[in-house]
């Protein structure tokens, strides 16, 4: 995606903020692994993604220093994106970083998922979380946050395939969610392969779920057929 001038400035002050804000919210410590791994992953995938395209509101759990949804924000200031974390120095560090961007677009929550699920059930276009959890866990956190006939994306390296397919494939009808596109896509010099994986919600999501906070990390949705 070709960012236009002032995006492009919005993007770099973003990332010289990210890797050297006092507490750590990045594994990368330079500005361009972090355009790598982070900006780029991001968009990328979601760039001519027409499920993404279509939402208005978005929400990004486990938000960390912002990726997804920071970087979204500042790409696509017409939508809505809602960034969860349940650390309050994450939130903080969020809240510096869309005062000095200028960002009219993003809201922010210091909440676990479990517990902003019972306030925003089926309210949002699209959900996503990077890095949070694995997939079983994860799409039990988001799947009640989307509405019906709306989308859920995970980011994955290769290993998912091998390691976490299995157990995604566990919790789709429980949830009553359904694999809906594989992208694949490279970043960085090394061409490293990653992908999103999009499910599409196709029923609404049963109450008991999400289960109290801590289950369902505790006990993987997954784990059992």
């Amino acid at each position: 995606m070709k960012a236009s001038d002032e995006k492009a400035k919005k993007i770099n002050k973003y990332i010289n903020m990210l890797v050297n804000y006092p507490v750590n919210l990045t594994a990368y410590q330079n500005k361009k692994d972090a355009y790598e791994n982070l900006i780029l992953d991001s968009i990328i995938p979601i760039e001519s993604e027409n499920s993404f395209l279509i939402s208005k509101k978005i929400v990004d759990i486990g938000t960390g220093g912002g990726i997804p949804g920071l970087a979204w924000a500042i790409y696509f200031p017409e939508k809505e994106f809602y960034l969860v974390d349940s650390v309050s120095k994450k939130i903080q560090a969020l809240k510096i970083f869309i005062r000095e961007l200028k960002l009219t677009n993003v809201y922010l929550f210091c909440e676990r998922a479990e517990d902003f699920a019972k306030t925003h059930r089926e309210f949002f276009d699209f959900a996503t979380c990077k890095a949070l959890a694995r997939s079983d866990i994860a799409l039990e956190y988001l799947a009640p946050l989307v509405k019906v006939n709306s989308f859920i994306s995970l980011f994955k390296g290769p290993s998912y395939f091998k390691n976490e397919m299995e157990y995604t494939r566990n919790v789709l009808k429980k949830l009553n969610i359904a694999e809906f596109k594989e992208i694949e896509y490279e970043i960085g010099e090394d061409k490293k392969k990653r992908y999103m994986i999009l499910f599409k919600k196709i029923g609404t999501t049963p109450q008991k779920y999400p289960r109290q906070v801590g289950i369902p990390k505790k006990f993987p949705l997954g784990e059992t057929k």
